[in-house]
């Protein structure tokens, strides 16, 4: 791995890092176990626009797993939230998509 590919991998996982961060406390504050959980920073720029601008940033990936039922039902303020929060307050993304999953 060369010293870009390495500076940009670097990027991504702080990236995730702070919008887990943002996500531990939004699922603390809804009660939901953090553990099944996790943010990723995907290697794709995307474009967006905040407030009257055009952005190019990166996606953060969401994943809630399933357990023994459908975690993402009747939350809407939370990815509200979670979406609002990463896109304002990590530097760098501009957009929030998330996976429905399953642990077993």
């Amino acid at each position: 791995m060369n010293e870009r590919e390495n500076h940009k991998k670097e990027e991504l996982q702080k990236l995730a890092q702070e919008a887990y961060k943002i996500l531990k406390e939004e699922l603390e504050r809804g009660d939901v176990d953090v553990t099944l959980a996790e943010a990723r920073a995907i290697d794709a720029r995307t474009v967006g626009v905040q407030g009257d601008e055009r952005t190019y940033g990166y996606p953060i990936e969401i994943t809630l797993y399933k357990d023994d039922k459908f975690i993402w039902s009747g939350r809407d303020e939370l990815i509200e939230r979670l979406s609002t929060r990463i896109t304002n307050e990590v530097r760098g993304v501009n957009r929030v998509v998330y996976v429905i999953g399953f642990r077993k």
